[in-house]
């Protein structure tokens, strides 16, 4: 038999709105009456606020558990055990990242539906089919696991997304802004047949991803609520969309040196930027990549340019890394590894790409 090809695209339902979070009871009936139902210390009180009376009301017996460590496999393998005990029919995440990837892992592990409640826009693993994992020692990088299927339901309620912290804002609008960077690797310009119809799909939401953001994300990140309908939009793309190119670009052949940095950086320095997010290091990598990719001046001074107006991070040692030969020797090595870089071009570029952030 040839080898079969498996496409994770997207979601089962997302629904999304203002006040969306008031469906969850009747969302989590769609797949049983006991749901177990995790979440961060903020946002799982915030969340359960607006659904709790209508749980109650419809009957739906809910466990209700703080996420209060790393998103380990232990930590998934552990709920999967009480969810068991419980005798729960579905598995709901609510809050950030590490939670959804956690909950994600936690569902496949207990042969569960899940349900997850993103509550920023920095949060497109709420519908992709990745998990980041951590260690539970440190919170170091550990491991990507794939999810065996979509997500079954996301619910996205733009009352919660447009409160979210500037912060979120500013690290999901850089993540997504990510992708095209990443996808192209220095190519003007990719078209099909000459790549993979995957990765010209990937591609061609990236252009559509990085066009929107650029052009949108400074004036959303600068007042969430004065646009709704572009909150709306810009929810979408990065909630959604974003995660599909994560489906489409899924063993595509791209030197991602910006999720490289993101991932050396959370593998040998989790105290020291224990306090910066995703997006956050994620960005100062694009940095990292647009200079690797030989971008004009003039595009990076547009990036450069909005990462200054949403106050975010530009060096290693904004992130709390210290810009020592050692340390840089360390991530270097790593992204090397990580993108299996071997043409003296390339690592001559990849130098030249950790000059930009020291």
């Amino acid at each position: 038999m040839e080898e079969v090809s498996f496409l994770k695209i997207g979601c089962s339902r997302f629904i999304y709105g203002k006040g969306t979070a008031a469906l969850l009871p009747d969302e989590i009936l769609r797949y049983g009456k006991k749901a177990y139902i995790v979440g961060g210390p903020s946002t799982l009180p915030l969340v359960r606020e607006k659904a709790e009376a209508g749980i109650a009301e419809k009957g739906i017996e809910a466990v209700y558990r703080v996420m209060d460590e790393p998103n380990s496999v232990d930590f998934a393998k552990r709920l999967t055990v009480a969810a068991k005990e419980a005798e729960s029919e579905l598995v709901v995440a609510i809050g950030g990242g590490k939670c959804m990837d956690l909950c994600k892992v936690f569902s496949d592990m207990a042969g569960l539906p899940i349900i997850t409640v993103p509550t920023s826009v920095a949060t497109c693993a709420g519908s992709s089919a990745v998990s980041i994992m951590y260690t539970k020692e440190n919170g170091s990088y550990d491991c990507s696991i794939p999810k065996e299927k979509e997500i079954d339901s996301v619910i996205v309620d733009l009352d919660i997304i447009g409160a979210s912290p500037k912060q979120l804002f500013a690290s999901g609008i850089m993540d997504s802004i990510a992708k095209l960077p990443e996808i192209v690797n220095g190519t003007a310009k990719l078209t099909y047949p000459e790549v993979s119809l995957q990765k010209y799909m990937a591609y061609s939401n990236s252009v559509f991803i990085y066009d929107f953001l650029t052009r949108f994300g400074v004036q959303v990140y600068e007042n969430p609520m004065g646009d709704e309908k572009l909150l709306q939009d810009l929810t979408l793309v990065n909630l959604i969309v974003t995660s599909m190119v994560s489906g489409f670009s899924s063993g595509s052949d791209q030197l991602a040196v910006a999720h490289g940095l993101y991932d050396a950086v959370r593998k040998f320095f989790p105290v020291e930027a224990k306090n910066a997010l995703h997006g956050e290091i994620v960005a100062v990598g694009v940095l990292m990549q647009m200079r690797f990719n030989h971008e004009s001046e003039a595009e990076y001074q547009k990036i450069l340019g909005m990462m200054k107006k949403m106050n975010m991070p530009l060096t290693l040692k904004d992130l709390g890394v210290e810009p020592t030969q050692e340390n840089i020797r360390i991530l270097k090595e790593y992204n090397i590894m990580k993108n299996n870089i071997v043409k003296p071009e390339d690592l001559a570029r990849l130098d030249q790409a950790f000059e930009e952030i020291i």
